[in-house]
C-alpha cells in the first residue's frame, strides 16, 4: 500500500467517523420501500401468474427470462446516467424522489392488468406490465443502492448500515406477507393481490420520500477521481477489480439458491404437506425472522469479518436445506422448523454483500483512478436480476419436466422432483458460493488503508499502485 500524501483530516473522518442512527435508519427505511415490491415478488408473482392469472410455468418462466434480459440492458444504463447526473439534491436522491409514484403505479399495473386479457393477450399482458415495472423498479433501486457508497466510507460502519438497511428490508418482506394474508381471507385472489399492490404502492412512497429527506451524499474521497469515459474503460476497471468479481459471483450463486428456496415454499406446503395457510406461515418465517437474526449477523460481521460471516451463514442454510431434503416424516412443524434454519442462514448474505460492494468501489478507484459506483451496482443489479429471471426460467423447465399440474394432487413421483427441486438446487449454488468468496481479500484494516491512500491521493495527486 503506498500513501505518499500528506493526510486530509476531513476526507478521513468520512472513512472513520460514525454515523448517527437518523442517518442509518433514514438510508435503511428506502430499502423497505423498494422490499415491498421485490419480496411481492419473490414471493407471490410466480405463483400468481400460474395458479391465479392461469399461466403455464414454462411461459411464466419465460417472462421472468424476458425481464433478466431487459435488466441486463437497463441497470447498467441507469447506472451510468445517475453518476453523471447533477442537481441540487445530489446525483441519486432526485430519483427517489421523483421515481417513487410512477414505480408504486407500474408495481399494480403487474398485478392487476393481466387477469383482464386471455389466451396469448394474457401472457403478453403479463410481460408487457413486467418490464414496465423492471424499467420503473431499475430507475429507483440503482440510485438508492449507489447512495449507500456515498453515505459513509467507513468500512465498519458501512457494515452497521447494511444491518440497518437490510432490517428494513425484511420488514418490508413481514409486510406484504401480513398484508397478503389479511387481503387473502376479505377478498377473492385476483382482487386480493390488486388490493396488496395498492397497499404496497402507497407505503412505499412514503418510506422512499422519507429516505430522501433524512440522507445526505458525501463528496468523493479523492477529486481526481472520476467516471469511466467509455465503455472499454469501464470494463478493463471491472475486469483488474478482482474482489469485485468476487462478490458478484457469490451473490449470483446465492440467488439462484434463494429463488428456489421462496419461490417453492407454497408449492412444497400445498402440495406436499396439504397445508396451504402452512405455506403463509414459512413464508412469514422466511421474511420475518431476518428481524430477530440481522442484528446478529451485522455484529457477527463486525467481530469475525464479513467473509467468514458470509461462510458460516452459508453453512447454517445449507444444513437447514439438507434436513428439509431428509425429513419423511410429513410434520408441518419440522418443515417450518428447517425453514427458520434456513432464513438464519440466507440472512446473513443481506449483511455480508451489501457491506462488502461497497468497499470493492474503493478498492477498484484506488487501482485505477475511475470510480464506477453506479455503473457497477447497475452490473451487480442486472446481473442478480438476471440469475433470478434465469433461475425462474429453470423452475418453470423444472416444474414441467417433474410433470407439475398446477391446483390437483400431484403423483408420488412429481412429489419425489418437487423436494428435490426444493432442497439440491439450493444446496448445490450455495456450495458454489462458498468456494468462490472464500478468496475475498478485502479486511475493514485493508479497507481503511485504501480509504486513507484515496484522501491523501486526493491532494498530492498521487495516482497510485496496486491495493494490495
Amino acid at each position: 500500500m503506498r500513501d505518499d500524501g500528506a493526510p486530509n483530516p476531513r476526507l478521513e473522518a468520512a472513512a472513520a467517523g460514525r454515523l448517527s442512527w437518523r442517518a442509518r435508519v433514514g438510508f435503511g427505511i428506502g430499502d423497505y420501500g423498494l422490499n415491498l415490491y421485490w419480496q411481492a415478488i419473490g414471493f407471490y408473482l410466480f405463483y400468481f401468474y400460474t395458479d391465479v392469472v392461469g399461466l403455464s410455468a414454462a411461459v411464466t418462466g419465460l417472462i421472468y427470462a424476458i425481464g433478466g434480459v431487459w435488466d441486463a440492458v437497463s441497470d447498467p444504463a441507469m447506472g451510468y446516467v445517475a453518476e453523471r447526473t447533477r442537481s441540487r439534491w445530489g446525483s441519486y436522491r432526485p430519483y427517489l424522489l421523483f421515481g417513487a409514484v410512477p414505480l408504486a403505479l407500474a408495481f399494480a399495473a403487474m398485478f392487476t392488468v393481466p387477469g383482464a386479457f386471455s389466451g396469448t393477450a394474457m401472457a403478453v399482458a403479463a410481460g408487457a406490465t413486467l418490464l414496465l415495472y423492471h424499467t420503473a423498479y431499475t430507475a429507483v433501486s440503482i440510485p438508492y443502492s449507489s447512495l449507500g457508497a456515498r453515505v459513509s466510507y467507513s468500512s465498519r460502519e458501512r457494515t452497521k448500515l447494511a444491518g440497518t438497511r437490510m432490517y428494513f428490508a425484511f420488514l418490508g418482506g413481514v409486510s406484504v406477507i401480513a398484508l397478503a394474508g389479511t387481503f387473502r381471507n376479505l377478498f377473492d385472489p385476483p382482487a386480493a393481490f390488486g388490493q396488496l399492490a395498492v397497499a404496497c404502492g402507497v407505503l412505499s412512497v412514503i418510506a422512499l420520500l422519507i429516505c430522501f429527506h433524512n440522507t445526505t451524499e458525501q463528496p468523493l474521497v479523492s477529486a481526481k477521481s472520476r467516471p469511466a469515459v467509455s465503455l472499454r474503460e469501464l470494463l478493463v476497471t471491472v475486469v483488474r477489480n478482482r474482489p469485485f468479481l468476487l462478490v458478484l459471483g457469490g451473490i449470483l450463486f446465492v440467488t439462484v439458491g434463494m429463488t428456489f428456496i421462496t419461490k417453492t415454499a407454497l408449492y412444497h406446503f400445498e402440495y406436499a404437506l396439504g397445508d396451504r395457510a402452512a405455506g403463509d406461515v414459512a413464508l412469514f418465517i422466511l421474511a420475518g425472522a431476518p428481524l430477530i437474526t440481522i442484528p446478529v449477523w451485522s455484529l457477527v460481521a463486525v467481530k469475525i469479518g464479513k467473509r467468514n460471516t458470509w461462510l458460516a451463514g452459508s453453512a447454517v442454510s445449507m444444513i437447514g436445506l439438507a434436513a428439509l431434503y431428509l425429513d419423511r416424516t410429513g410434520s408441518v412443524d419440522m418443515a417450518l422448523l428447517t425453514y427458520g434454519l434456513i432464513s438464519l442462514g440466507i440472512s446473513s448474505y443481506a449483511v455480508a454483500f451489501w457491506s462488502m460492494l461497497p468497499d470493492t468501489i474503493e478498492y477498484g478507484e484506488y487501482r485505477t483512478g475511475v470510480r464506477n459506483e453506479a455503473v457497477v451496482i447497475g452490473l451487480v443489479s442486472s446481473s442478480q436480476k438476471g440469475a433470478l429471471a434465469g433461475s425462474a426460467l429453470m423452475l418453470g423447465l423444472l416444474l414441467e419436466f417433474i410433470s407439475y399440474r398446477p391446483g390437483i394432487p400431484q403423483s408420488a413421483e412429481t412429489l419425489q422432483g418437487l423436494r428435490s427441486i426444493i432442497t439440491l438446487v439450493p444446496i448445490a449454488a450455495i456450495a458454489c458460493g462458498v468456494a468462490v468468496i472464500a478468496s475475498y481479500p478485502i479486511s475493514t484494516r485493508v479497507h481503511r488503508e485504501i480509504v486513507t491512500a484515496l484522501a491523501s491521493r486526493s491532494r498530492a495527486g498521487d495516482q497510485g499502485h496496486s491495493a494490495t
